[in-house]
């Protein structure tokens, strides 16, 4: 019987789809969200103004309950909600046009940046 267990386990995990973090060579951006301020940075630590069209894994630290982290662009519209403090990651395709990021709460806190074909600035 418990050999029957521990295989039905090991088959279960052989099912589990891949997370994010498990996809190696995924370019990570990070979002922090505090109740003063919004930023996006690449892992470099580097503000992201522009980014190549590809897959991200985006990171979001929502670090309070008074702000959100709302990402918009071409096919592209998730949020984290305002009253709750999250941490999550979104894989999401990037493909060419203008994205902004902002608080649903403060229309001063945003940012934007552009997605345009080659590679991304040195």
């Amino acid at each position: 019987m418990l050999r029957l267990l521990l295989a039905a386990a090991f088959l279960g995990a052989l099912t589990l789809p891949m997370s994010a973090s498990s996809t190696p060579g995924l370019p990570e951006l990070t979002a922090k969200v505090t109740a003063r301020s919004i930023t996006l940075a690449d892992a470099d630590g580097q503000r992201v103004t522009r980014l190549a069209p590809n897959t991200y894994r985006f990171v979001v630290k929502d670090l309070t309950t008074a702000q959100n982290f709302h990402l918009i662009g071409p096919s592209v519209n998730k949020r984290t909600k305002v009253p709750a403090k999250v941490t999550t990651s979104w894989t999401v395709y990037l493909r060419p046009g203008i994205y902004t990021y902002r608080s649903d709460k403060r229309a001063t806190m945003r940012g934007t940046f552009t997605v345009r074909p080659g590679p991304p600035p040195a």
